[in-house]
């Protein structure tokens, strides 16, 4: 038993590390080029506007796939419509897959738009095949524009999104740029600890990590909303593909193993709603998780093949494995009771300080967030930034049940994250009928690892082991914390 509980703790030591090597590195570069990062990604002020110049802007086609929206899908419609961009150069899909009330809704405004002489189509299937890959492949065969924006129904666009985009930027001018991808912004005032926390997550991402790959050359993906894509290049990479649940980074790599890039425009930034509670984010962490592990499946050995194409081979199979850090940490709690107890205790503490630097990526890098986009350090910042840790760990159950389907069970249902009312266009007598998530199976596995987290540190405190049962207690609180949230009302 001694052996193996060594063999087992030291190998998930050893990955839970990796990962924090990876993003060290991450933080390292950014840290080094902090003025150059910024730059890379802003847009340039000094381009001349081309709106009123010799050469017409390029033909876009905005998508807004739709899956049962009935909440948010007039505002991203009107949103779409209102672009300040010349009318005969740009149209709309709205690519409806709805089962319910939504699609009334939609065409009343369609009909609304159509008649002020907005270029609009709805496109509404009986049969959600493909699910949202086939919905933007299904809009893009009736599209002869050259390029196609993309924005999910939680999403709403300033006026002066495509402007700014294909004209005073001029993205497209590097004839291998393949999509752009700007910032997600939260779009509406966030209110308590819980949306704090995830307006963070999302921070870091858009802030840190994604302005950083950009400047160094790695793979830029697209996020899924929020962009602009060149009609030709999806074409050569082959098109949408339904066959993860993550087609936007199943593209992204298709893509940059094609010869193509990515480019993030930090300056351009699009509003969007944060999922408004627990059971939402965690359906939307899952559904990610999943379509990760697919994507891991499906393009590392292509990643790792391709010789010079991709800069850094190792970064690129560590951001497709990014939520394999969940299983590692899992394995981690479990294992930790039987290594306090087994483990020769030199062996037990060199991996606690190669442990060190996976606890200590996180905070490095959100303290990094909140200073990047603004903010003072002071104990509200650092509030956020505990919520932001604690979030993260007690999501490890749900996101290795993800990871696990991805691997082994396929494909699996595109389940979208329900959408709140309070901050879009609905109306109060929307209210009652509010769109809610149902307590997963994955609430009981949680509840199932934190009276483990307890019963494992009672273990460890009998035996005089009273420090190194904190860990357990603190693991404990973040599945605790979770669990809490997925308790508190929905949002009506």
């Amino acid at each position: 038993m001694p052996v193996l509980i060594t063999v087992l703790y030291i190998l998930a030591a050893l990955l839970g590390a990796s990962f924090a090597i990876a993003e060290f590195r991450l933080l390292a570069r950014f840290l080094r080029n902090r003025d150059s990062v910024r730059a890379g990604v802003r847009s340039r002020k000094d381009r001349a506007s081309r709106v009123d110049g010799n050469a017409p802007p390029p033909t876009v086609t905005i998508q807004l796939p739709l899956y049962n929206e009935r909440l948010a899908a007039r505002q991203v419609i009107l949103a779409a419509a209102a672009q300040g961009y010349p009318a005969d150069r740009f149209d709309i899909q709205v690519l409806d897959d709805s089962t319910d009330e939504t699609t009334a809704l939609v065409t009343e405004v369609v009909d609304e738009l159509r008649a002020k002489g907005i270029r609009i189509e709805h496109v509404h299937r009986a049969v959600r095949t493909g699910y949202k890959a086939g919905a933007l492949a299904e809009g893009l065969k009736r599209s002869t524009a050259d390029f196609v924006a993309v924005f999910d129904a939680d999403f709403t666009p300033q006026p002066d999104f495509l402007r700014r985009a294909l004209v005073e930027e001029d993205a497209f001018q590097d004839p291998t740029v393949a999509f752009i991808q700007t910032r997600w912004s939260t779009s509406h005032a966030m209110e308590g600890l819980f949306y704090s926390a995830l307006a963070l997550l999302l921070d870091r991402h858009f802030y840190i990590q994604k302005p950083t790959r950009a400047f160094s050359g790695q793979v830029t993906t697209f996020n899924g909303s929020g962009g602009i894509w060149r009609r030709t290049a999806i074409e050569s990479a082959g098109g949408w593909s339904a066959d993860t649940l993550t087609e936007d980074l199943d593209l992204s790599y298709r893509c940059a193993l094609a010869g193509w890039r990515g480019r993030y425009l930090h300056d351009i930034s699009v509003p969007n709603e944060l999922p408004e509670h627990m059971r939402a984010f965690k359906l939307q962490q899952r559904r990610w998780a999943r379509g990760n592990a697919q994507c891991f499946l499906k393009l590392t050995r292509r990643v790792m093949d391709s010789g010079n194409r991709l800069i850094d081979r190792w970064d690129e199979a560590f951001l497709l494995a990014g939520y394999g850090i969940h299983p590692v940490l899992l394995a981690n709690l479990a294992l930790w009771p039987w290594a306090v107890i087994y483990m020769d205790r030199t062996y037990f503490l060199v991996m606690q300080g190669v442990m060190s630097l996976a606890l200590l990526v996180a905070p490095v890098s959100f303290l990094l967030t909140v200073h990047e986009r603004g903010d003072r350090w002071n104990l509200e910042s650092v509030g956020q930034v505990v919520a932001g840790l604690c979030l993260g760990i007690g999501l490890m159950v749900n996101n290795t049940v993800g990871q696990i389907q991805g691997f082994l069970l396929g494909e699996g249902e595109f389940a979208r994250t329900p959408k709140g009312w309070h901050s879009l266009d609905a109306t109060p007598a929307m209210a009652p009928r509010p769109y809610v998530s149902p307590l997963h199976w994955t609430f009981f596995a949680e509840l199932g690892v934190l009276a483990y987290c307890l019963l494992g540190s009672t273990v460890l405190m009998s035996r005089g082991e009273a420090l190194w049962a904190l860990p357990l207690v603190f693991w404990g609180m973040c599945l605790g914390l979770v669990v809490h949230l997925q308790l508190t009302p929905q949002p009506v």
